[in-house]
């Protein structure tokens, strides 16, 4: 039997064993409880939208209670800077926050939350007998919430807001 014909078998085989597991090999997840709002994937949790992993180690953890409390606001819009107070609430989902007191107009936004990133999506405000539709991303590094937002309608603007807790 010439040699070709013995190797290849031979490499079969390994390959087999290669890619096969051994015997004894465990469930990377089982021993990984990452709590009722996760899912344990490859040994890590990967954490249901809204939560992420707590000091626990599970996801036990809103993503958005970091972005709760008052805020003192910087913001400018084009011109000199104005400085107000602001503050961030719990929503009506667990990836949503309330806005209170928005570019001091008095009044208040929805926004959603991912992670330390904040989206405020397309919604309309009656401002001063008009009506402005505004948008804005935003990302929290600490206790500073960095905000860029837009508004067009009746006025049209494009502002910048630092919100320190």
């Amino acid at each position: 039997m010439s040699k070709k014909l013995f190797l290849l078998p031979a490499l079969l085989l390994g390959a087999f064993l290669m890619f096969t597991p051994a015997c004894g090999d465990s469930n990377a997840c089982k021993d990984v409880d990452c709590g009722t709002n996760g899912t344990c994937f490859s040994g890590d949790c990967v954490c249901d939208d809204g939560y992420e992993i707590g000091a626990s180690g599970k996801c036990d953890t809103e993503s958005r209670v970091k972005f709760y409390g008052s805020y003192n606001v910087s913001e400018t819009c084009g011109g000199p800077a104005d400085t107000y107070a602001s503050g961030i609430q719990a929503g009506s989902s667990i990836t949503e926050v309330k806005i209170t007191n928005f570019g001091n107009s008095g009044l208040n936004v929805n926004a959603t939350i991912n992670g330390d990133q904040l989206t405020v999506p397309s919604q309309t405000l009656s401002i001063g007998g008009g009506s402005v539709t505004v948008t804005g991303t935003g990302t929290l590094a600490g206790n500073i919430l960095t905000l860029t937002y837009a508004g067009s309608g009746s006025v049209t603007f494009t502002c910048t807001a630092t919100m320190t807790k």
